[in-house]
């Protein structure tokens, strides 16, 4: 391979794997690598965030979450309705770890055991998404990724 020829392929790989080149941008179908990083990404929903959508997520969390999390997501044990419960360190690295998939769960159908109850009834599904893409974006500090669902 030419060493021109190089320079493009590794331009064309650098900028797929970035999320930068489009299939209109270029001309060229990048659809199995989109497919490839999107596969490899699918336990993690969350997309760029937009401004829109952080003030949105920012405002849910504050709104349905930050009574027992805390405004910094540090949790800890608390009484509601009489009862005593410990909500999780949301900048803990066990929490972290989770997948956006596992944490919209949690938020969807509560977690009875320990006290957080669900909000399925309470919030639609794009809702509770970009509550995600809040604790995840400005309460852990995480990058987006990338994300085989609509950007909200």
């Amino acid at each position: 391979m030419t060493f021109s020829k190089l320079v493009v392929a590794a331009a064309f790989t650098s900028a797929a794997l970035l999320g930068a080149c489009t299939e209109s941008q270029t001309g060229v179908n990048n659809s199995a690598i989109v497919q490839s990083n999107a596969a490899s990404n699918s336990a993690n929903v969350r997309p760029a965030a937009t401004a829109a959508s952080m003030a949105s997520g920012e405002e849910l969390y504050a709104d349905n979450c930050a009574a027992c999390h805390k405004e910094n997501g540090k949790g800890g044990k608390m009484e509601i309705e009489g009862k005593t419960i410990d909500p999780d360190d949301l900048t803990s690295d066990k929490i972290k770890k989770f997948s956006d998939e596992k944490i919209i769960g949690y938020v969807t159908n509560g977690v009875v055991d320990e006290g957080m109850p669900a909000f399925k009834d309470k919030l639609t599904e794009d809702e509770i998404k970009r509550v995600v893409q809040f604790v995840r974006t400005e309460i852990q500090q995480l990058p987006p990724t990338a994300s085989a669902s609509p950007t909200l």
